[in-house]
């Protein structure tokens, strides 16, 4: 008669062990300690129904073709336009003159009234959602075209940098 044994207490017992996972390791545990991690469920092996029993290979993840791949994500989108630089007047003197509270914005927005507050104050700048509801909310338009020549006009040192000595290799 066949003997297993439990790779984490030692334990000799005659029925068979269960694949365990635990801490990130792989063990073959007696029904006690199994209790110790979670069981891997185990398949048993397929067979490709060849005379020679041959078995079939493993296949991880989906099977080919069944899962559409994602896109990958565009970082970079929204970029065009950035937040007006005096945002925090716009915001309020629109919410003004609508005759709104900083806690009736909110409300309407489905935001925290402290968000409308700190937004106000310039102590925080908005995220994009936030920005189209500010929009939508109060009829405005918060975002203007980015223009990429403005970054580096205002260059203040005359010092060498990367971008004046890098050569851009066309095809």
């Amino acid at each position: 008669m066949e003997t297993y044994e439990c790779e984490i207490c030692g334990k000799k017992m005659k029925t068979p062990t269960v694949a365990v996972k635990v801490e990130g390791a792989e063990f073959k545990a007696c029904p006690e300690c199994m209790k110790l991690g979670t069981v891997i469920e185990r398949k048993p092996p397929q067979t490709t129904g060849k005379a020679g029993g041959t078995l079939a290979p493993i296949r991880y993840g989906p099977a080919p073709g069944t899962a559409p791949k994602a896109k990958p994500k565009n970082y970079f989108a929204g970029l065009e336009n950035e937040i007006v630089e005096d945002y925090d007047v716009v915001i309020k003197k629109a919410r003004e003159a609508k005759g709104l509270s900083q806690e009736d914005l909110a409300l309407k927005m489905k935001e925290k009234a402290a968000l409308i507050k700190k937004i106000e104050r310039k102590e925080i700048h908005p995220e994009e959602s936030i920005i189209k509801k500010f929009e939508k909310e109060l009829n405005i338009k918060l975002t203007e075209a980015f223009e990429s020549g403005e970054t580096f006009q205002h260059r203040k040192s005359n010092e060498t940098t990367l971008g004046d000595i890098a050569f851009v290799k066309k095809k």
